[in-house]
């Protein structure tokens, strides 16, 4: 199947202002890109007109948890059977795509099993969703020692300072082994603990080193990537030491830190979550003092631009998934990224696009516009490198399309169609 689209501006995802240009998809990538392509006498090629609407790379998300349950359209309480967690982190990924990501680097999933299965099912074409990066759970060290099928989410009462415990090397090994068996990509460590969860405790070390260089050494013996949730410079600098390859929050990363990551022998991806920072500064009741928020805020304002200056790689993806924070929204953190840490529209579009193709570990063919990439693709109705948080909008997408099928095509953008279903 071959799809035209002509009349387009393009922002190929690189960070360049847009262009207007033409761009011809054959199959599952894009075959050119021309300022003007010949029309086809061809009723089996679909043309689109997209009367100069934008024309980018779909998006991807850094750090979205499709287990925890709550989207813009539905609220879980968190309560529910197996069953039906089962059906809502599918339903989860399918608001992703609605907003215009078509891919996500998973922020780690209460349910490992059903996001495997998901990846599969969106894979093969017959569930819709964002391609996905699988993650395990992100378990603390208090509840390690659970069998892997019984493992639960991170709580207060599990919250063990890595200081008041004996090692647990070994259960940090059959940790990442059993992840692993399971089949996910990603597997989640949090490092220091979480102020939002436990009062005052994002700067305290939940692992030891040795743990932490345990489940690097696993990591590599079975071809998986680690992930470390990390607030401190202490629990970043263990992360880069042993490996991991993502790093969320990055809350007070100081400049020593941001050195190890721009020196590190492979990339590391920054996701430093402002955007459930600024959800949880404007819920209807304040957060605590314990909960650090403005604290956390005005750090991350201060280090973040200083990363950027070094060259570090940071993404979008802020724990999207929670009641105060629902999946749907995650198109807020592009705007953060130019309001709080300095960079372009242009510069935030390509951390979401560019940025993300490396992230998801498919940089030679996703997240740019460009010939032989695949073809995800959003028209987006107005211009995201001059105002950003249109995106917020998924009214002004008129198409999102994935591997060269149309997941979604507003009715006044087709002049022609084949017979073939649009979703």
């Amino acid at each position: 199947m071959k799809t035209l689209i002509i009349n387009a501006q393009v922002f190929d995802g690189s960070g360049s202002p847009r262009f207007p240009a033409d761009v011809l998809i054959d199959g599952q990538r894009i075959a050119k890109i021309a300022a003007y392509i010949e029309r086809p006498d061809d009723p089996q090629v679909r043309v689109i007109d997209a009367a100069g609407a934008t024309l980018m790379p779909g998006m991807v998300d850094g750090h979205t948890h499709l287990g925890l349950g709550s989207t813009v359209e539905h609220r879980s309480p968190r309560t529910e059977p197996e069953e039906e967690q089962a059906l809502i982190i599918s339903h989860n990924a399918r608001v992703m795509l609605d907003h215009g990501f078509t891919s996500i680097y998973s922020g780690g999933n209460r349910r490992p099993r059903v996001e495997v299965a998901l990846r599969k099912a969106i894979g093969e074409g017959w569930m819709p969703g964002p391609r996905l990066r699988a993650a395990s759970w992100e378990v603390s060290a208090g509840t390690m020692h659970a069998p892997a099928a019984t493992l639960k989410p991170t709580s207060p009462a599990d919250h063990i300072g890595a200081d008041d415990r004996e090692p647990i090397t070994e259960q940090v090994r059959q940790f990442v082994h059993d992840m692993a068996d399971i089949g996910v990509d990603v597997v989640k460590m949090p490092i220091t603990g979480e102020s939002a969860l436990v009062e005052y405790t994002s700067r305290v070390m939940e692992f030891k080193d040795e743990e932490i260089a345990a489940a690097g050494e696993v990591a590599r013996e079975r071809g998986i990537w680690l992930t470390a949730h990390a607030h401190s410079s202490e629990g970043m600098q263990m992360a880069v030491r042993h490996g991991f390859r993502v790093i969320y929050h990055a809350t007070y990363m100081d400049d020593e830190t941001i050195e190890m990551v721009a020196n590190a022998p492979s990339p590391i991806f920054i996701a430093p979550s402002p955007g459930s920072l600024w959800m949880m500064g404007n819920m209807d009741q304040p957060p605590s003092p314990g909960m650090e928020v403005e604290e956390a805020i005005h750090s991350l304002r201060e280090v973040v631009p200083k990363m950027l200056k070094a060259g570090l790689l940071v993404v979008p993806g802020s724990d999207y998934g929670f009641g105060f924070n629902p999946i749907g929204l995650n198109a807020k953190d592009l705007e953060l990224f130019v309001d709080w840490f300095g960079m372009t529209p242009c510069q935030a579009l390509r951390a979401a696009t560019e940025l993300g193709g490396q992230l998801m570990g498919m940089g030679d063919e996703l997240g740019l516009v460009r010939q032989g990439f695949l073809a995800d693709l959003l028209l987006v109705e107005g211009d995201p490198t001059e105002n950003v948080a249109i995106l917020q909008d998924p009214k002004r997408l008129s198409m999102i399309m994935q591997d060269g099928k149309l997941y979604k095509l507003a009715a006044h953008r087709s002049t022609s169609s084949s017979k073939a279903e649009v979703a």
